[in-house]
């Protein structure tokens, strides 16, 4: 309103009061920065493959927890070779029973494996899955081998 009263740049530059209001506005903005880098470390620290996603990436995902499929886009960022996770049929299902490559290879990483809780929990979760899954994997394929050779 007192810009419309005012429309001189200069005059409503030099209003008293208003340098006073923006240097606490952007003090205010400077904490609130600060209070969200703190929060976003502590999201990093707990799954450190956050690391690999920008800011605006990561508070793309927890702004979004109750949708898990959220994570989808930025899985090849956090996991070398992993395009999605398989969370089957249902866009809503929190059940995940695979991971799949860009190439559209698949693998299975076990049962009862479910998206709940924190993101970084689940994550940590999938990721030890993927691990245990392609170890076996690769034991399989090893005795499959030799007993062919």
């Amino acid at each position: 309103r007192k810009v419309r009263d005012r429309p001189a740049a200069l005059a409503i530059g030099s209003t008293p009061g208003w340098l006073e209001i923006f240097q606490k506005s952007n003090l205010t903005l400077e904490e609130i920065q600060k209070n969200l880098e703190d929060y976003l470390e502590t999201k990093r620290m707990g799954f450190p493959r956050f690391y690999f996603l920008s800011n605006d990436e990561l508070l793309e995902i927890l702004a979004q927890t109750k949708n898990v499929q959220a994570v989808q886009p930025h899985m090849s960022k956090c996991f070398d070779g992993i395009k999605t996770l398989d969370f089957g049929d249902d866009p809503k299902s929190i059940d995940i029973f695979g991971m799949r490559s860009a190439e559209d290879e698949e693998v299975s990483l076990g049962k009862n494996l479910k998206a709940r809780g924190n993101v970084e929990q689940w994550l940590t979760t999938v990721e030890q899955a993927m691990q245990s899954s392609l170890k076996r994997s690769a034991k399989t394929a090893f005795a499959t081998y030799i007993e062919e050779a």
